[in-house]
């Protein structure tokens, strides 16, 4: 596993740049300003209800070579198929969203291209926002090819218990443990991976679960101080 020797910090940009490439670009510039050693989006296409969302092949590959001109490693969570194979060559991990834990085929196909994957572990169907630990060790029968980084993660938008003293249930796996969290917490434990979401203004979709530049940079540095 290409695993960093301290925590790697990534600003979950995802879609709060409104389909807008300009936008998108800002959120790079914040994310590195904040120091995050990654900025991470959300790619797909056809997608009815996320239409607006959308940004075009171009325009993917113009963001991949201005993360590069930043010096920020860009990376996205692929919710097609299509997407699966477009971002292969532009990152070094997958990101697989909670929703996706239970789907076999999506996660064989995201194995099949041999790269660490960091596997979110939140759920959308149990009033506790957390997958359980079968569901988790069944969605891992279908990754036999890749690293894999556990994120703990409560699926609840906004996340007002991000429940922290689960973290250790998922040592049992004997994976590397990470974090995706929804919270607005500034100090959250440490982690291999760390994930948080990062936001311009208010006027985004995610708005309730994002960090503006200031507070992720408070973040960023908190996560520094130990």
């Amino acid at each position: 596993m290409n695993n960093p020797k301290s925590i790697y910090v990534i600003a979950e940009a995802g879609i709060n740049h409104n389909g807008n490439l300009e936008t998108a670009k800002k959120l790079v510039d914040v994310s590195y300003d904040a120091g995050a050693h990654a900025v991470k989006f959300q790619t797909f296409w056809n997608i009815e209800s996320l239409k607006k969302y959308e940004l075009t092949k171009k325009e993917w590959y113009e963001l991949e070579n201005y993360c590069c001109y930043k010096g920020i490693q860009f990376l996205s969570t692929p919710h097609t198929f299509e997407a699966i194979h477009f971002l292969e060559d532009m990152m070094p991990y997958y990101k697989i969203a909670s929703s996706y834990l239970g789907l076999p085929n999506f996660l064989k196909e995201v194995d099949s291209k041999k790269k660490t994957i960091l596997l979110s572990t939140g759920s959308l169907i149990h009033n506790s926002g957390i997958a359980t630990n079968e569901e988790i060790k069944n969605a891992l029968k279908y990754i036999k090819q890749s690293d894999v980084v556990l994120m703990h993660c409560i699926s609840k938008y906004p996340c007002k218990n991000p429940m922290f003293e689960l973290l250790g249930r998922l040592k049992e796996f004997n994976k590397t443990i990470g974090i995706s969290d929804h919270s607005l917490q500034l100090k959250i434990p440490r982690a291999c991976f760390v994930e948080k979401h990062i936001k311009l203004n208010s006027k985004c979709i995610d708005n309730n679960v994002s960090l503006t530049p200031k507070q992720f940079k408070q973040f960023v540095d908190n996560m520094r101080c130990f």
